[in-house]
C-alpha cells in the first residue's frame, strides 16, 4: 500500500477553525529486538555462506528496527504538535527527523535484499535436501520481514517528501483544533501511525526476523557445529 500523502497530510495539518480535540488510537508498543548473529563452528561452503549472508541481511535488518523505534517517537510527536503554540518549529523539527531516518531506510535496503537473494542461492552449495531447505527457509522469512520493511520505508519517504512540499507558514492552525468537517472523521483516520499501519507492519516484521533466527540457528547447530556430521557437498 502506497500512501495517499497529499491526503495524510491533509488530515493531519487541519487548515484553521474552531477548536476542537481529537483524541489519538494509540498502537501496541513494540519490544526493542536484540541482535543474533549466527556462528558456525565448521568451515564449508553451506556454513561459510549461512553465516555471512544470513548475518548480512539481518543486522541491517535489526539497525532499521531501531531506526524504526526512533521514528516512532516522531510519529507520536506528529499526532499532537498542533497542542502547542509553537507547532512550526515542531514541524520543522520533526520534518528534518523523518528526512533523515528515512534517508537512512532508504540507502539500507538494496544491499539487504542482495543479502537476502545470495542466502537463498546458497541452498545449492549442499546436496542435503533438510540443510538447503533450512537455507532456503530462513531466507524466505527474512525475504517476509524484509517486504514490510521496505514497505514501511517507501511510506516514510514518501511522508517525508510531503513534509518538505507542504508550506507550514502558509496561515494560522488552531491549536488542538479540527474543522467542524475533520470532527466528523473517525479518530483513526487523522492518526498517522494508523494510516501508516506503523505497529501491524512492525509486528510483522518482528514476527519475520524471529522465525528467520530460530531456522538459521537450528541451521548452524545441525550442519554446522562441531558435533554435527559432515554436510555433504556437491
Amino acid at each position: 500500500m502506497i500512501l495517499s500523502i497529499a491526503g495524510l497530510l491533509f488530515a493531519l495539518i487541519p487548515p484553521a477553525g474552531p477548536v476542537a480535540t481529537s483524541a489519538a488510537s494509540p498502537g501496541p508498543a513494540v519490544a526493542p529486538r536484540p541482535l543474533k548473529t549466527i556462528v558456525t563452528v565448521k568451515s564449508s561452503p553451506y556454513c561459510n555462506a549461512l553465516a555471512e549472508h544470513f548475518n548480512g541481511a539481518f543486522v541491517p535488518m535489526v539497525a532499521n528496527d531501531r531506526v524504526f523505534d526512533a521514528v516512532d517517537v516522531q510519529l507520536d510527536d506528529m499526532n499532537v504538535m498542533f497542542n502547542y503554540p509553537d507547532y512550526v518549529n515542531r514541524f520543522m523539527d520533526l520534518r528534518a527527523k523523518i528526512v533523515k531516518e528515512s534517508g537512512t531506510l532508504e540507502q539500507s535496503l538494496n544491499p539487504i535484499r542482495a543479502q537476502i537473494d545470495a542466502l537463498r542461492d546458497s541452498a545449492s552449495l549442499t546436496t542435503d535436501p533438510q540443510a538447503a531447505k533450512q537455507m532456503k527457509d530462513a531466507a524466505a522469512q527474512l525475504q517476509d520481514a524484509y517486504l514490510h520493511q521496505f514497505q514501511l520505508s517507501t511510506d516514510l519517504m514518501s511522508l517525508a517528501h510531503a513534509m518538505l512540499n507542504y508550506n507550514i507558514m502558509r496561515g494560522q492552525h488552531p491549536l488542538n483544533g479540527w474543522t467542524p468537517h475533520d470532527n466528523m472523521v473517525p479518530a483513526d483516520e487523522k492518526n498517522v501511525k494508523v494510516v501508516l499501519h506503523f505497529p501491524q507492519q512492525r509486528q510483522t516484521i518482528g514476527w519475520g526476523e524471529d522465525k528467520a533466527v530460530d531456522i538459521a540457528t537450528t541451521a548452524a547447530e545441525t550442519q554446522c557445529s562441531s558435533a554435527a556430521s559432515p554436510s555433504p557437498k556437491p
